[in-house]
């Protein structure tokens, strides 16, 4: 679909779009060219893809199999998470798939707040909202709240640790803005911490 050039924040680039679905961009690409996902092209023909629509879309239903895997813009050390104790607990009992999918969703939420001029309190109740999921999972998953948090300090250091520069995200150009960015991030963590926490204790 072509249309003209979309300004709203409900339109994502094709990066912010990727990182939200947890696929590569490539593949989402071809997606969006294919008329699989709502997209329109900006008057510079710069695809942007409808936020909402992808919400309550499913990877693995449009692609018809397994979906591509995303970029690894988020990586992790596999090692030293093996080893840790909440871990070998966590992966046995719950689902891994899943929780690698809020992984990526919190990636995309990040790289859509960070790219916003303003504070938008949306993307901090929706991650929030992640973690609240991921708080409830690790319960279920007979995870302690020790445990539970120490899994996402694990993860906070993991997104810290993003390769930079990363396709999708603004780079700072003084110091004034990277501290500007990392308060961002910092805010960002927070919510999703609260929102663990949350999560873990509703009955």
């Amino acid at each position: 679909m072509t249309n003209s050039d979309p300004t709203s924040d409900d339109w994502l680039s094709l990066a912010e779009a990727s990182a939200l679905l947890g696929v590569a961009a490539s593949t989402l690409r071809r997606w969006g060219d294919a008329g699989k996902v709502p997209m329109k092209r900006t008057l510079g023909g710069h695809r942007r893809f409808s936020r909402a629509g992808l919400q309550h879309l499913d990877a693995a239903q449009i692609h018809g199999s397994t979906p591509a895997p995303a970029s690894p813009l988020l990586q992790f050390d596999a090692h030293a998470m093996s080893r840790a104790n909440w871990h070998t607990r966590f992966v046995t009992r719950s689902d891994t798939d899943r929780m690698r999918g809020l992984g990526q969703r919190l990636l995309g939420l990040l790289i859509q707040y960070i790219n916003r001029h303003e504070e938008d309190a949306r993307f901090l109740n929706e991650a929030r909202t992640v973690g609240s999921s991921y708080g409830r999972e690790t319960r279920e998953a007979g995870l302690s709240m020790h445990d539970t948090v120490e899994a996402f300090l694990f993860f906070r250091r993991s997104f810290s640790r993003l390769a930079l520069p990363v396709p999708g995200i603004a780079q700072p150009n003084d110091i004034d803005q990277a501290a500007s960015l990392h308060m961002r991030i910092d805010r960002f963590m927070d919510a999703i911490l609260l929102g663990a926490i949350d999560g873990y204790e509703q009955q």
